[in-house]
């Protein structure tokens, strides 16, 4: 026993958030884990902080268990629960609908999927299978699961129609959006956490009855003026640059403008573009987006900087970069 007091039990001194030496004023609280933070700094992290903050930052082991009121079994009341999800929970169901999306592409390397081999073969298979993955044993009312029933109960009450109703929509949209972005993005990328919560985002932010991803949506979102689609705004950006990334230019880069700008279309408009299912983008989102792809070609090429990968830190870079373009265009400058 003396020897476990020497080596095992060590008094807590610092803050491991901060670093600061506990005193009068920067007081040790201890969690129901037993990690022993400062008040202020553990006080912050639950109020201000990002993503799953109700538990421990070093074991993420539940700081106060919040039984939940039962939910009303409506598409509306699903959809808003798992848009909630914490974001661990989030990429083991991306990590499942990319197996499904894989496999469907490795049996139609077309790329042209039904509705119902999408419903059937991605989206209830990846609801299925994360919602019996252990996850909080605590949790008998698991969001993933119930959104499972919910879609298989009403697709096949239904009939099991070739179109998505209700909680289908934004499950099948998410599907065809990771189909089309899986053109572009390389496959390791498709297990990276920043990368599929960034899919995630992009796909959330149209809500539950938008049936397609449409062209509007992402020029909406590029001239910074309405902040709801802008997660679809940085996943295309993102995919633009990983085409740059992973794209050889022309062995003459284009010197007419207007040869840059039908390089520039073919490339982000026809090709990366092809994750929009609706509209046509304008001539002026054409022009910003000339502007976007100059600047990351130099960012990439000529500086060396990675490709995005869609962390938060990249949010910024990216409001920059259009914001850049936005102002070029409207001064009439040339790049």
């Amino acid at each position: 026993m003396d020897r476990a007091f020497e080596t095992q039990f060590h008094a807590a001194e610092t803050c491991i958030v901060c670093t600061d030496a506990f005193n009068a004023t920067h007081q040790p609280v201890a969690l129901p884990c037993n990690h022993i933070f400062g008040y202020e700094c553990i006080k912050k992290w639950i109020k201000d902080g990002r993503g799953n903050t109700n538990a421990c930052p070093t074991c993420r082991h539940a700081i106060v268990n919040v039984p939940r009121p039962p939910h009303a079994f409506s598409a509306p009341s699903l959809w808003a629960l798992v848009c909630e999800l914490p974001p661990e929970r989030l990429e083991m169901l991306m990590l499942n609908l990319w197996t499904g999306i894989q496999e469907l592409w490795q049996q139609k390397p077309d790329g042209v999927f039904s509705v119902k081999e999408l419903l059937s073969r991605v989206v209830l298979k990846g609801l299925e299978t994360t919602g019996q993955a252990q996850w909080t044993p605590s949790d008998d009312q698991d969001t993933i699961l119930d959104c499972y029933n919910f879609v298989i109960s009403t697709w096949s009450s239904l009939g099991r129609p070739d179109s998505p109703s209700g909680l289908a929509i934004p499950f099948v949209r998410l599907a065809r959006l990771m189909s089309s972005a899986s053109s572009t993005l390389p496959k390791w990328l498709t297990k990276n956490a920043h990368t599929n919560l960034l899919i995630w985002k992009a796909n959330a932010c149209l809500g539950l009855t938008e049936t397609t991803i449409d062209w509007r949506h992402v020029m909406e979102a590029a001239y910074l003026e309405d902040p709801q689609y802008f997660p679809l705004l940085q996943l295309y950006t993102l995919l633009v640059s990983r085409s740059i990334a992973h794209n050889p230019d022309p062995k003459k880069w284009p010197q007419r403008r207007h040869d840059i700008m039908n390089f520039v279309v073919e490339r982000c408009c026809v090709k990366v573009g092809s994750i929009f299912s609706g509209g046509r983008p304008s001539n002026h989102f054409k022009e910003l987006l000339v502007v976007v792809y100059e600047e990351l070609r130099r960012y990439q090429h000529e500086k060396g900087c990675q490709a995005f990968k869609g962390s938060q830190d990249e949010e910024d870079v990216v409001s920059g970069l259009w914001a850049l373009a936005k102002w070029d265009v409207r001064q009439g400058r040339l790049r």
